[in-house]
């Protein structure tokens, strides 16, 4: 049985229960003193300011002791508790990164060097600044250079390619500059719940046969952006990776490039191995719904309509944010019902099955109220 299937009881240290707890005070008090407290006792009155005193420390000692768990540890405690586990460290902010390329007004009889650390960008707050020396060569007009964002965090990225258009740094020649891949990379901290699923996989990198969860633990220290890796072996030397992002986004270029650098290191394929990584494949679903309501319901039809939009959102949300999960009607309509609708006619999608290596990923979507219905 692998760590993903395993489930664990809850479990508290010590009972923090105000009730339980004032009780067995007064209970103690009362035997000990041999009379009864009555609500307006002076004596029950400081029993109860002595039990919530207790109770908040109990609560700080429940927690203190659970922070030693690392399925319920938080921030600095479950970082410290990462040394259990093989090399596992959390991923730092990360800095959105795209390739611009800069063009000359003319062709030059001299090789043309654009400095590192020149700088692009789409609005005039956000920047991009070249990593490293471009040279344009003698009788050429144009270059391309990786560069990137100075701000940590996912606002550099989704900037498709021409968007970076405005120079910061102007240089002799300069004619124009855009980036040509779509920035991405960008991440933040990562999360507590990401970190944790990314400790328990690390044991599979133990192995040094190259196993598909030490591939797949790999895959996902390259961005915390990354919300689901799917390694797979289509024939014997062959590993093909595909990289989801979060909320069901598909890797751009630079993020697919990383991964496949980290994967590729000397310490992580062995040399028997082809990797290969790419975005799951796109499986095109759309959304066509008509759903009644009922005659006299307490609910008017503004707050049902806006809770039949959230189930739709919720829906789509649940069909991308996993490879391999098929395209389930049924879900839908289970979401649509909590709403409190009378009934649902899903005309689209219909169950659909996904591959390990792809994701649903939504089309149109057409949700009408039909009316109201007698019971």
């Amino acid at each position: 049985m692998t760590t993903k299937s395993r489930t664990y009881p809850d479990i508290s240290y010590v009972e923090t229960d105000t009730e339980t707890i004032v009780n067995a005070l007064i209970q103690g008090y009362e035997k000990i003193a041999g009379r009864t407290l009555y609500p307006a006792d002076p004596a029950r009155l400081f029993i109860l300011w002595v039990a919530d005193i207790i109770v908040q420390e109990r609560v700080n000692i429940d927690f203190s002791a659970k922070q030693n768990i690392p399925r319920y540890a938080e921030g600095e405690y479950l970082d410290s508790l990462a040394e259990l586990f093989k090399g596992a460290e959390r991923l730092e902010p990360e800095k959105a990164r795209t390739t611009l390329q800069y063009t000359l007004s003319i062709p030059l009889e001299v090789a043309t060097t654009i400095p590192a650390g020149t700088r692009a960008t789409p609005d005039g707050e956000i920047v991009f600044a070249t990593l490293e020396d471009l040279t344009i060569p003698a009788g050429q007009r144009t270059g391309s250079v990786e560069a990137e964002c100075q701000i940590e965090g996912e606002n550099g990225n989704g900037f498709v390619p021409g968007q970076i258009n405005q120079p910061i740094d102007v240089f002799p020649y300069y004619e124009s500059v855009e980036n040509i891949t779509e920035s991405a990379g960008g991440a933040d901290r990562e999360s507590d719940a990401a970190f944790y699923e990314r400790m328990r996989e690390s044991v599979e990198t133990y192995s040094t046969a190259g196993p598909l969860g030490g591939y797949e633990y790999f895959a996902k220290s390259a961005s915390a952006l990354i919300a689901d890796v799917k390694a797979t072996s289509p024939k014997p030397g062959e590993v093909d990776v595909r990289v989801l992002l979060t909320g069901g986004e598909l890797p751009g270029e630079e993020i697919l490039k990383e991964v496949l650098d980290i994967l590729n290191a000397d310490t992580v394929r062995p040399l028997t191995d082809h990797v290969t990584v790419a975005a799951p494949q796109a499986v095109p679903y759309n959304i066509d719904v008509t759903y009644y309501t009922q005659e006299g319901s307490a609910l008017s039809a503004d707050t049902i309509a806006a809770d039949v939009a959230a189930a739709v959102k919720s829906f789509q949300k649940w069909q991308a944010e996993k490879m391999g999960r098929d395209v389930n009607p049924s879900q839908l309509i289970a979401l649509l019902m909590q709403t409190g609708v009378k009934r649902v006619e899903v005309r689209s999608p219909v169950f659909t099955t996904v591959e390990d290596n792809a994701v649903a990923q939504i089309g149109t979507v057409s949700v009408v109220n039909g009316g109201a219905e007698r019971e």
